[in-house]
């Protein structure tokens, strides 16, 4: 699963995403859950301190002061569930941080030490370790049992205190452990299934879902910056004859030395590019750089294939159409459009040959003098 990550540009993003302090897949999720622990839980803070006797400590600045903070809770779980895509990064490990500090400064303030007010803190702790790195998790569970002994220390005698503590301490641990293993084990089998969702079972390289997903994140990429991007799409010539005459265990040989060339190619250190397999004996490459960058490669795959030919007539070989960005738009309908009319032309001059969209969609493609 690793080496198929790799070829298709997983590394940099499992980079990114052990950076990112929550997974993008899991912000939607997150984002509800944010709304109803403050909508449910300021209401149900709120409503225990008008109805329950001495729940907040049996003062009214006990009780004014949970009122506040449980109606401000509502009120920004409501923002919350509203406006989830202005939360910036930053705000899914604010909240639980947060929330640690504000059960905390309720529990002092009301002077409760009971066991219902110890396992408050079990909610922070339970959306940091469904949602959040794990790193990040074990913090919160460090400063969540910190606060819980300091609240507890300030309010009873060591000796009274310390057995609470304790055994809460310990099912905070437990918790936060239990449900980050839990957690990994279904972060794995979700990669798993995004691998096999994602790849072509016989080269190994992303399938055609995976390349839509790619070629998408590149325009939109070209269309903020500015840069160019092109694409490629490579055909097998006479891969129906090769099928035929040798059978489909040597056409699966070809297909799978194609793919080779094309990790070949799109190696890390070279331009750019994403690999895949769109069906059957066609290829295409999303190439984040500009048509001489999209020409290499595209010569270094031919290249690697011509030399581990080793079939009469010298099959196989590739017709590749070249479009840009700057000549074949930066709509991915429009690109793959102008790619197709590119090979369709490649096929036309005799295959074995680069064909690239210069100008306007609508102009016809120009074939590249072969050596």
């Amino acid at each position: 699963m690793r080496r198929v990550c790799a070829e298709w540009g997983g590394v940099g993003e499992r980079a990114s995403l052990r950076r990112s302090m929550i997974l993008a897949r899991d912000r939607v999720a997150a984002t509800r859950a944010v709304a109803y622990f403050l909508m449910v839980g300021g209401a149900v803070v709120g409503t225990c301190a008008l109805l329950v006797p001495g729940f907040a400590g049996g003062t009214t600045a006990g009780v004014l002061a949970t009122l506040v903070v449980g109606g401000a809770s509502v009120l920004a779980g409501a923002c919350c569930r509203v406006m989830p895509q202005r939360m910036p990064e930053s705000f899914w490990v604010a909240v639980p941080v947060l929330g640690v500090l504000i059960i905390g400064g309720l529990n002092l303030a009301t002077e409760d030490v009971s066991v219902s007010a110890h396992l408050y803190y079990l909610w922070p702790l339970l959306y940091a370790a469904t949602f959040l790195r794990h790193d990040l998790a074990y913090l919160l569970l460090a400063a969540a049992s910190v606060t819980d002994a300091a609240v507890t220390f300030s309010l009873q005698p060591f000796g009274v205190g310390v057995t609470d503590v304790a055994a809460l301490v310990t099912a905070y641990c437990v918790l936060t452990v239990v449900v980050t293993k839990l957690r990994a084990r279904a972060d794995a089998l979700v990669a798993m299934l995004e691998q096999q969702a994602l790849s072509d079972p016989l080269t190994g390289l992303p399938n055609r879902r995976a390349f839509d997903r790619d070629l998408v994140a590149a325009l939109d990429a070209a269309r903020r910056t500015g840069a160019e991007r092109c694409l490629l799409i490579i055909d097998v010539d006479h891969f129906k004859t090769i099928n035929d005459t040798w059978g489909h265990a040597t056409g699966d040989t070809v297909l799978v030395r194609v793919a080779a060339a094309l990790r070949e190619a799109t190696a890390p250190g070279s331009v750019g590019a994403t690999a895949a397999r769109l069906g059957g004996d066609e290829f295409a490459v999303v190439v984040h750089g500009d048509v001489g960058g999209a020409h290499r490669i595209a010569a270094l795959v031919r290249a690697e294939v011509a030399r581990t030919s080793d079939l009469p007539d010298g099959l196989p070989t590739l017709s590749v159409g070249l479009a840009s960005t700057r000549s074949g738009g930066a709509e991915p309908e429009a690109l793959l459009a102008a790619a197709d009319r590119a090979l369709y032309d490649a096929k036309v001059h005799g295959r074995d040959r680069v064909s690239v969209v210069e100008a306007a969609p609508r102009r016809r493609p120009r074939t590249v003098p072969q050596p």
